[in-house]
């Protein structure tokens, strides 16, 4: 080879060489070392032209040496770029893989922080993720039925849905009806198809106007071993590859982990709402009542148990009042010593402990106290307490105790009734035979009148003695209490005449008939009438009214008399107490047995100097 031929193969390799150098400044992205080694080779490739000129043109003599060196250092520099293009090449795919994993890292980082999404918005941007991450033109994700055989269409890509030419766009695809793209949950494993033109028998064509389809991979999301979902992208410019597959697959697998996790948090967040809606029902609908305060006394639960037995308002407690204004002065602090002493269950509780507490009017109820502490950190946080209202126990209580001196009231009575009513009999007998003498003088007279009074008196006593310790059930019948009330007026009204006493009866005339027993409530209101008439001295107006009310009906017989002072209106209902000098004490008491008998009650309202009024509530359909 002539020199001539080694400057131009010299000059054509280092053309190579600079343009290979070119290509790297541009793949390096104009690294400065690449840029001077570019110049330099220019430089050189340049410098050869020159000497190349002066040869030919000026006849300037060339170093056939020299230019065997500048000839071997071309074919080195082509050589060596060549080699070092490749690793180039790897190092920036490297870098693009890279930088494809980090976008996917921070998309899945992104949706980590979408706790609070929906679900179509945590699905629409994986799956917008997913077709960036593949560099694809289009995107779609569906829904997998419990037993994987009903595909539901959840979310398209926005390119899908610009291009997609179909109006009516199916959203449920039976898996039996779906062509290729269904093969992912058939073969249960990622199906990519680079050309999508091929002929291929799982393919069944897609409507016309759909958004043509060149490339197509689509993976099945599996959660311990069952699909849920099926995403799918496609029109990548270049081939997919396991890239891509494992790009579509982590990032699904994220995206399902998040609504995984989103779905276990709302449904353990609905658990504890209802929960905490059981446990309120519980305690707000619980008989007893439940009161919890904070560890400054402050109120924090009252519940309807607890309105019903002391008459407040949750509104009027809660926040408002303290839970030593409950309890009678000074009681609330000695209960909170009780809880910690081991008098009452032990140290830390109060079980069963009865105690008052006070009503919004004033009352002071009897109850059955249970209450503990509740504890934080070693300190008291709070005090509940479970209460139940004794007054229905305690009238029961009394009631059985009532019971038992009845009966033995009663033998007492049988035996008194023996050994004394006969002799009342006889003096009585030969007091009013004595009293027909006539020359009997009018001391012995008077005296002997006395007698027979006090006899009569006494006979009357054993009387109600007898009724009141043996008083028979009722036999109920329907019947008309206007005409009965009526009736016992007609009968008393020679003594209301006699003692100035005008009678009033008011009462509706639709008032419905209902079963009582016409003998005892007869009895109860001959004991009402009598007691209004003494009660009224100078005269006055008895007035009896009644209506209906839910379901009951009450009975007011009201006088106009002194009144009853309220020392003594708690004690009128109790055997043998009387206000009257010569009275049993036993009519009001009888009274009372024979209403109750009727499933009734009777009580009294008095104010002094302005006179009585006596309540009777009767069922109108007692069972």
């Amino acid at each position: 080879m002539d020199v001539t031929g080694m400057v131009i193969i010299s000059i054509l390799l280092q053309l190579i060489a600079a343009a290979l150098a070119l290509r790297l400044i541009w793949v390096t992205k104009w690294s400065p070392a690449w840029v001077l080694i570019a110049a330099a080779i220019s430089t050189m490739t340049l410098r050869r032209g020159i000497s190349l000129y002066q040869f030919v043109f000026r006849n300037h003599p060339l170093d056939p040496s020299a230019e065997l060196v500048g000839l071997a250092i071309s074919v080195l520099m082509v050589v060596g770029i060549a080699w070092i293009a490749p690793l180039f090449n790897s190092i920036i795919k490297s870098e693009a893989g890279l930088r494809l994993n980090e976008s996917r890292l921070e998309a899945l980082w992104k949706l980590s922080q979408m706790s609070e999404a929906s679900l179509q918005q945590i699905t629409d941007f994986a799956l917008e993720a997913a077709v960036s991450l593949t560099k694809s033109k289009i995107g779609y994700l569906a829904f997998m039925n419990e037993d994987e055989t009903v595909l539901t269409m959840h979310s398209w890509s926005k390119t899908a849905m610009e291009e997609c030419a179909v109006t009516d766009k199916p959203i449920v695809y039976p898996l039996e009806t779906t062509g290729l793209w269904g093969e992912a949950v058939r073969q249960r494993r990622p199906i990519v198809t680079n050309d999508y033109a091929a002929p291929n028998p799982y393919k069944k064509g897609y409507p016309e106007g759909h958004v043509p389809v060149r490339r197509h991979m689509n993976i099945p999301v599996l959660d311990g071993g069952k699909i849920v979902a099926v995403a799918g992208v496609g029109n990548k410019q270049e081939a997919y590859d396991e890239a891509d597959v494992r790009q579509l697959t982590l990032l699904m697998n994220g995206m399902w982990w998040l609504i995984q996790r989103q779905r276990a948090e709302e449904a353990l967040s609905l658990q504890i709402e209802r929960l905490h809606q059981f446990q309120t029902k519980l305690i707000q609908t619980s008989s007893d009542g439940i009161i919890a305060n904070d560890r400054y006394g402050n109120i924090i639960i009252f519940n309807e148990g607890a309105e019903r037995i002391l008459g407040y308002s949750k509104e009027e407690v809660v926040g408002k009042l303290k839970v030593e204004q409950l309890y009678p002065p000074g009681l609330a602090r000695e209960i909170k010593k009780k809880i910690y002493s081991s008098e009452y269950g032990g140290p830390g509780q109060l079980l069963l402990y009865e105690t008052v507490a006070v009503t919004k009017t004033g009352e002071l109820v009897p109850i059955e106290l249970s209450a503990s502490p509740i504890l934080e950190d070693g300190g008291e946080m709070a005090v509940v307490g479970f209460f139940r209202d004794l007054r229905e126990r305690k009238k029961l209580e009394e009631k059985v105790l009532q019971a038992e001196r009845l009966a033995i009231l009663g033998t007492m009575v049988a035996h008194i009734n023996h050994e004394i009513k006969n002799p009342l009999m006889l003096m009585g007998g030969f007091a009013r035979q004595l009293e027909r003498l006539s020359e009997l003088p009018q001391e012995a007279r008077r005296k002997l009148q006395l007698i027979r009074e006090e006899t009569q008196r006494l006979e009357k006593f054993l009387a109600d003695m007898s009724i009141f310790t043996h008083i028979p059930p009722p036999q109920k019948i329907p019947g008309d209490l206007p005409a009965l009330v009526r009736e016992v007026a007609e009968l008393m009204e020679a003594g209301f005449k006699e003692n100035r006493v005008e009678f009033e009866l008011q009462a509706p005339p639709d008032l419905p008939a209902f079963p009582f027993d016409p003998g005892q409530i007869r009895q109860v209101l001959i004991n009402l009438f009598k007691n209004a008439v003494e009660a009224m001295p100078q005269g006055g107006r008895l007035a009896v009214a009644m209506e209906a009310q839910e379901g009951n009906l009450i009975l007011r017989v009201t006088d106009a008399g002194q009144g009853i002072p309220p020392e003594h209106l708690k004690a009128l209902f109790t055997p043998f107490f009387s206000t009257k000098e010569k009275g049993t004490g036993l009519g009001l008491t009888i009274s009372r047995q024979l209403v109750e008998q009727h499933q009734g009650e009777i009580w009294l309202e008095s104010e002094v100097a302005r006179g009585t009024t006596c309540f009777i509530r009767l069922p109108l359909n007692p069972s």
